[in-house]
């Protein structure tokens, strides 16, 4: 805990700050069990819950999955009935996880259709997202949607319809949306009717969960191994999916919908407010409030790749070992179990510097919780910045390490990322980020 609150007085003082997110999940749930419909959100549900200790998890909607009637809040309480059967081991490792009946008393259902919204049509869920926004709480509510955000686009139609353009206004201004692609009419209607909502959409990115990069780390036998076995109820309600996309068959981990809230972890990389900088759960640029899939270029041994699913899978030995790691607390004890070190980057996150001046990095108060050996790597998130072109680290692989500003005509700006891990089992990797600002000389 102690790391935790390091990592938080660290990102506050550097006035980039970083407060625990509250957050909605509006899921389409519409299976637990391979073979039947499509068990994805389960999967999702099953990692987010193993995330809970990071958020304040303040909603648990179901909604519509496309047909009359299929409305499933019952499949979110039966995950949460595995949840409870770890949730004491859990606690052991952070004593911030939400019990199993305080997140039961968040699950709220939607209405069976996905398209209505207007008179007549508030439901259990649209209703209870009002009354968390309206809450007293100066921290934004970050709604992330699985399936159809009709509940939410009733809600906005609710206020809207009710109060001042003032107020309704000032409500929007406490939501952010991360959506994973539009799954019916209402999202690009929110976003029409908004354009002052803040509103993530990943159209393809969210597919580099489980396509490109090392695809070995989401296999079957992977998720068997890591996930199914030896890890609990928790781990055993995990379907190992064996379906597919449209691009073919997909087997083992699809979690789709799970870059919505990868995107929130506070490993040190994510920063909520700017959807550009990237994270495990992807990277998103955009005009206004309004933001879609970025790309990024991923280089290996055998090619190339500049996508937007880089964006995502181009972390995966990271996220995975996170995971792996987080099933491991469903059971193991916090002297046998790996957690991830506590990173710290000296010094203020964002830095302004001109042409030729030297940039000094330092991360002197690196530390992990376990006691294990730290590697370090300082790299150029080429695609977070607007500079294009490569500079050169030296000391890269140490604690400390500078670079020669470039010589630039305009202000660009350069993000450098340093990037540590443990060699524990398995190993974990937090993040630290410099954004520097280049002026030209004077």
């Amino acid at each position: 805990m102690l790391g935790v609150l390091i990592l938080a007085s660290a990102l506050l003082g550097a006035n980039l700050s970083f407060e625990k997110p509250r957050v909605i999940v509006m899921t389409d749930i519409s299976t637990l069990k391979v073979g039947v419909g499509e068990p994805d959100d389960t999967q999702s549900l099953i990692r987010f819950l193993l995330y809970a200790n990071e958020f304040d998890v303040e909603g648990l909607i179901a909604t519509a999955i496309g047909r009359k009637g299929e409305v499933h809040p019952e499949y979110i309480l039966a995950i949460l009935d595995a949840y409870a059967k770890v949730h004491s081991n859990l606690t052991k490792h952070d004593p911030r996880y939400p019990s199993a009946e305080v997140l039961r008393r968040l699950v709220k259902a939607g209405l069976p259709g996905t398209e209505s919204i207007g008179e007549g049509l508030d439901s259990e869920g649209s209703n209870w997202i009002i009354s968390v926004v309206d809450k007293e709480d100066p921290r934004p509510v970050w709604i992330i949607i699985w399936g159809g955000p009709r509940e939410l686009a009733q809600a906005l139609w609710r206020v809207g319809k009710e109060r001042s353009a003032t107020d309704f206004a000032a409500f929007k201004s406490k939501i952010r949306v991360f959506a994973i692609v539009d799954q019916d009419e209402t999202g690009p209607w929110i976003r029409e009717n908004n354009p002052d909502l803040f509103y993530i959409t990943s159209r393809l990115a969210f597919r580099g969960m489980y396509r490109g990069g090392d695809e070995s780390l989401v296999t079957r036998e992977w998720v068997d191994t890591h996930v199914n076995k030896g890890h609990g109820p928790l781990g055993a309600a995990y379907p190992n999916y064996d379906g597919g996309d449209p691009w073919g068959k997909v087997k083992g981990i699809k979690e789709g919908d799970t870059p919505s809230f990868l995107y929130l972890i506070p490993n040190g990389l994510s920063y909520p407010e700017h959807p550009e900088w990237g994270s495990w759960g992807g990277r998103y640029v955009g005009k206004g409030r309004h933001y879609f899939d970025a790309k990024d270029m991923v280089c290996s041994d055998s090619e190339v790749v500049w996508d937007e699913r880089a964006t995502v899978f181009r972390w995966r030995p990271a996220y995975q070992a996170d995971f792996q790691a987080r099933m491991d607390w469903c059971t193991m004890s916090p002297e046998t179990a790996n957690h991830p070190p506590v990173v710290v980057v000296d010094g203020p996150i964002q830095r302004s510097v001109r042409s030729g001046q030297r940039v000094e990095l330092k991360a002197s108060r690196c530390d992990d919780p376990d006691g294990n050996r730290l590697s370090y790597l300082w790299f150029q998130y080429r695609e977070a910045g607007s500079y294009d072109g490569k500079i050169e680290i030296n000391g890269e692989r140490d604690s400390k390490a500078w670079f020669i500003a470039p010589e630039v005509k305009s202000e660009e700006t350069l993000h450098i990322v340093l990037e540590v891990t443990d060699d524990g089992d398995p190993p974990l990797t937090r993040y630290g980020r410099v954004v520097v600002t280049v002026g030209p000389r004077k």
